[in-house]
């Protein structure tokens, strides 16, 4: 069976993380990762995924995916649930798909914004986008919700 996150139960969690100071943050971290929650951890923990609706959808129930398909298992899964999120949901990452030079762009302008990651995790987070989500990778099939989540973004 997939693992499966319920929308509200992120969209709380991930509401806590960003409001609580750093050092609070990461002992929560490992607590709500187990919900599919990030917010800075810099460890690669066991994850499962959903992003926030919007508010007018909130009480659609909740949406899930499989993350298992969407994000196969391998080095720097961990890092990118875990820790992209703390900005943004995780759909542009998927639905992108962006070539090898994109992606290195990309890593340049986020490397300010997860300094919690040591540069090998970087590195590994990087390695693991890129190799994962390339223009020849079919992009899935998310629930619109999920689309809506991340062009009002």
């Amino acid at each position: 069976m997939c693992p499966s996150v319920s929308v509200s139960d992120l969209e709380h969690a991930r509401t806590t993380v960003i409001r609580l100071p750093l050092s609070r943050t990461l002992p929560l971290v490992s607590v709500l990762a187990l919900s599919g929650a990030c917010g800075g951890a810099s460890s690669e923990e066991e994850s499962g995924s959903q992003a926030p609706r919007p508010a007018s959808e909130a009480s659609a129930g909740p949406v899930k995916v499989d993350i298992d398909a969407i994000f196969p298992p391998g080095p720097g899964r961990d890092l990118v649930l875990n820790n992209c999120q703390s900005c943004h949901i995780w759909v542009p990452i998927v639905i992108l798909q962006m070539d090898e030079a994109a992606w290195f762009r990309s890593s340049l302008e986020h490397r300010g914004r997860v300094e919690v990651l040591s540069d090998e995790e970087f590195e590994t987070l990087y390695a693991y986008v890129s190799s994962t989500f390339t223009p020849d990778r079919p992009v899935p099939e998310l629930p619109e919700s999920l689309l809506e989540a991340w062009t009002s973004y």
